[in-house]
C-alpha cells in the first residue's frame, strides 16, 4: 500500500536521503511501544542549562502535532545533514502525531530541543510504518543550527491525520511554543529562541 505526502509546496526531493526501510520497521516498533507513554527524549524538559549554553553547538526548537493521535499510519521526521544526506548525530527521530500523552491541552503533538553541531539540516517528513512508501520522495524542512543559538524552526502540522495521503505544514506558533519551553523548563528564559522558520526544499536546493 503507497501513500503520499503533500507538503506546503508539494516540494518533493530528488535525491533521496540515505535508506531507512530497516531502520524504519526497528524503529516503528519503538515508536508505537512509546505511543503508550508520554515518554519523549528530544522535550523541552529534557534540556540542560549547559546545553542551552553551549557555545559548541546550537539548540532547535520545534513543535509537531495533529488533531487527533495516529498508529499504523502516524508519521515522524528523521533529521538529516543536509551536506552528507546522512543522518544527524544522535539520529534524532521527532514524532508528529503518534504521543498518546500530549504536550497541549487542544491537540496531540509534543514540543521537541534539539542539541546539534552548527551546519544545514533538514526534518524528512515521513511515515513511520514501513508499509506506507511514499509515492515520491518525502519532502524536507531544511533549518540551519547556528552555534551558541536557540532558533525556533516552527510546528510540524499535520492537516489530515490517519489518512494516507498527508498534507504537512510549517506554522509559525513561536509564542504558544517558547511560553510552553519555558513553563516545561525555566533555563529557557535566559536563552529566547531566534525565530527562523523551516522551509521547505528539495534536497538539490537545501543547501
Amino acid at each position: 500500500m503507497a501513500g503520499s505526502v503533500a507538503a506546503l509546496d508539494n516540494a518533493a526531493f530528488d535525491h533521496a536521503p540515505p535508506p531507512m526501510h530497516i531502520v524504519r520497521i526497528a524503529a516503528l516498533a519503538a515508536l508505537l511501544a512509546a505511543a503508550g507513554c508520554a515518554s519523549n527524549p528530544f522535550s523541552a524538559r529534557a534540556m540542560t542549562a549547559s546545553q542551552l549554553a553551549d557555545p559548541a553547538r546550537g539548540v532547535v526548537l520545534l513543535s509537531t502535532g495533529a488533531v487527533q493521535r495516529c498508529t499504523m499510519t502516524a508519521m515522524w521526521g528523521p533529521v538529516y545533514q543536509v551536506d552528507t544526506r546522512s543522518t544527524a548525530p544522535g539520529s534524532p527521530i521527532v514524532a508528529i502525531d503518534a504521543p498518546s500523552e500530549s504536550d497541549f491541552a487542544d491537540h496531540f503533538g509534543t514540543l521537541s530541543t534539539l542539541s546539534l553541531p552548527p551546519g544545514r539540516y533538514a526534518v524528512s517528513v515521513q511515515y513511520a510504518n514501513p508499509e506506507l512508501e511514499s509515492t515520491g520522495k518525502p519532502p524536507a524542512v531544511a533549518f540551519d543550527v547556528v552555534a551558541g543559538q536557540v532558533t525556533y524552526i516552527g510546528e510540524l502540522w499535520r492537516e489530515t491525520p490517519c489518512q494516507i495521503k498527508a498534507s504537512v505544514l510549517v506554522r509559525d506558533r513561536y509564542d504558544r511554543d517558547v511560553e510552553l519551553a519555558t513553563r516545561l523548563n525555566p533555563a529557557f528564559a535566559a536563552h529566547p529562541p531566534v525565530k527562523a522558520l523551516g522551509q521547505w526544499m528539495p534536497w538539490s536546493t537545501a543547501h
